[in-house]
């Protein structure tokens, strides 16, 4: 087979560049080693000649234009791992909204446009970007009151800002998690004991252990990734004090920091698997 994979533009790795890499890397390596031919270009070099001849095509890629060049040749009857359909899912505006209208258990949230007069009496809570994905610290804020909250969103407004999401702070230990969906793995650390990207997980605080179902948090996690798309997928959930699990992020292709060499095992599975 003729793989190719697509390296994350470093706007949308900010503080993880070089984990972000190093999954795709550690999935490349064991390809070569399967005897596929595998090549890996940047995504901001991107070209159709890079992929045009691809069987299948690894995208950690998130630009438009990226994306736009991926449902190009999956029209063509290219396999793409996560596809370009459900990149476009995990923008903040968009699995908000596709997670709430599922059912998946998640934060209580509302998405409404800057320009609004937002009515909104659950705090603390956090202030994100919708439109996109997070790439600097001010596009995902903690608010504690009304007052904060109108002041983050003018801010975000002056940004440029047009699509903003509001959601309930949850109290508990937050939990970072890994799959990979048709391959059966699943993966969760507690995001206390892991480097933070821009230093919000801090407000959680270190995580208390409280007991909960592991095969609930998994078919949760799973079921989030399938109402999305994602066959490469992370994110973020809280365990409240009684047990109570609840998303509050999902996100394509993670870094796998704490699995990545069992993760990169299983992506190279269902790429093989994959093939036309």
């Amino acid at each position: 087979m003729n793989i190719v994979g697509v390296y994350r533009a470093s706007q949308f790795s900010p503080n993880m560049e070089g984990r972000d890499a190093a999954i795709l890397n550690a999935v490349a390596d064991r390809l070569r080693q399967s005897v596929h031919v595998m090549t890996c270009v940047h995504e901001e070099q991107l070209a159709k000649t890079d992929v045009e001849a691809a069987d299948i095509v690894l995208s950690m890629g998130r630009f438009a234009s990226t994306l736009d060049l991926l449902q190009e040749i999956e029209a063509e009857g290219v396999k793409v791992i996560n596809s370009s359909i459900a990149i476009r899912h995990c923008e903040r505006k968009r699995f908000t909204q596709i997670l709430m209208d599922e059912d998946v258990p998640f934060a209580q949230s509302h998405v409404f446009q800057s320009s609004d007069n937002i009515t909104w009496d659950l705090f603390p809570c956090w202030l994100k970007k919708g439109e996109g994905y997070a790439e600097v610290a001010e596009d995902v804020v903690f608010v504690r009151n009304a007052e904060e909250l109108a002041a983050q969103v003018d801010r975000m407004r002056q940004r440029g800002i047009a699509t903003l999401v509001v959601s309930q702070h949850l109290e508990g230990d937050l939990i970072k998690f890994y799959g990979v969906r048709g391959a059966g793995f699943f993966s969760w650390s507690y995001a206390s004991d892991r480097p933070s990207k821009f230093g919000n997980e801090t407000i959680n605080g270190q995580a208390h252990g409280y007991r909960f179902s592991e095969k609930e948090l998994r078919e949760i996690c799973t079921h989030a990734a399938t109402v999305i798309g994602l066959d490469v997928y992370g994110g973020d959930c809280v365990v409240s004090e009684n047990g109570t699990i609840q998303l509050i992020d999902i996100n394509d292709w993670p870094s796998f920091s704490q699995c990545r060499e069992q993760a990169a095992e299983m992506i190279k599975n269902i790429t093989i698997h994959n093939d036309k």
